[in-house]
């Protein structure tokens, strides 16, 4: 979609929405058994920085979104909102998804969700209900999954007439860095992805199952990037990647173009974050992370402006991103985590 925002005049470019995030990123579930290998073992993602398991229980009950759903409109802000849920949409992992998505389209906000290996039923009820999906990409597992899910939710939003954006998610680490040029190769030639809307390249947080993976150079980046833009592959990236981005494309003539279709770190400004728990946080990656080790608990909270959006810590964090925007010629690069 098209969004556009300005201040007290259209040339003013807000830092940040005062009344309260666009994108809501909501946890719906701790459990995932991970998608199936070629000799169909599920396998759980090497790189997981939730550290993803089928053991894990715990999921987000309808009530509690419902509660937190009521908050998020208080003023009515947000527009759509990104699920994170299992590799599958599994109802072992949460028997509550189904009424959620639809609870969101009943009352105008948009669900979006990222799956990894969905059979054609599930692909068939994602189309009906989702605005934009993405596809996690697993080459050291089986790529085929990734590939064939793909094409079954393509070819069931082309069967419901449905204008909808699937994208695929690749992890971009020295690890994964070679499989990432298979992937454009891919894009290319393979004929599942043919309705693909584009490669989103996520940056390596190193957390949880993460930590065992290591960051790309800057050159590596812009190589990467050089090649998306000669071969002319639809691509994009996590907000995260902004700041790596820029630079990879320095020097370039239409640097002013590209420079004004990527937004940095949104957390807090445009976007904010709650797990399963119902503990709200900046992002999903500063969960229990640094001054966020606690969150804050949305099911005390009756007020999103005054509990949530202008909390102590909350306006702490917004006031850092500010203050590293006005240092980083307008780009808020991560607090956090070296991307």
């Amino acid at each position: 979609g098209f969004t556009a925002k300005w201040g007290a005049t259209y040339e003013e470019d807000p830092p940040y929405n005062p009344y309260g995030p666009e994108i809501a990123d909501i946890e719906l579930t701790k459990r995932c058994a991970g998608i199936r290998g070629a000799d169909g073992v599920r396998k759980v993602c090497a790189h997981c920085y939730k550290c993803c398991n089928a053991d894990n229980l715990e999921y987000m009950t309808f009530e509690q979104f419902k509660h937190i759903f009521s908050l998020w409109n208080q003023p009515k802000t947000l527009t759509q909102i990104a699920f994170g849920t299992d590799a599958s949409l599994d109802d072992k992992a949460n028997p509550d998804y189904w009424k959620i998505f639809d609870y969101c389209n009943e009352n105008g906000v948009t669900p979006n969700v990222a799956v990894a290996d969905v059979d054609e039923a599930t692909a068939d009820r994602m189309a009906k209900t989702f605005g934009a999906c993405a596809v996690s990409y697993y080459p050291t597992i089986d790529k085929n999954r990734c590939y064939d899910s793909v094409k079954a939710i393509c070819d069931a939003a082309e069967a419901n007439k449905r204008d909808m954006a699937v994208n695929i998610h690749a992890m971009v680490s020295a690890e994964t860095y070679d499989s990432l040029f298979t992937l454009l190769d891919d894009y290319e030639n393979d004929p599942r992805l043919k309705g693909l809307n584009a490669i989103v390249f996520l940056s390596l947080k190193q957390k949880g199952r993460g930590v065992h993976f290591n960051r790309v150079t800057d050159e590596q980046f812009k190589m990467l990037v050089d090649e998306c833009l000669k071969r002319k592959i639809r691509f994009g990236m996590d907000s995260c990647t902004a700041p790596k981005f820029l630079k990879a494309i320095e020097g370039r003539e239409d640097y002013e173009q590209l420079a004004t279709m990527v937004e940095s770190c949104e957390s807090l400004m445009y976007s904010s974050y709650v797990d399963c728990t119902g503990k709200f946080y900046p992002c999903s990656f500063m969960e229990k992370t640094g001054d966020w080790s606690d969150g804050i608990d949305t099911a005390n909270c009756t007020d999103f402006i005054k509990d949530i959006w202008y909390a102590p810590e909350s306006v702490v964090w917004r006031s850092q991103a500010l203050c590293r925007m006005d240092c980083n010629d307008g780009c808020n690069s991560y607090p956090y985590y070296n991307i």
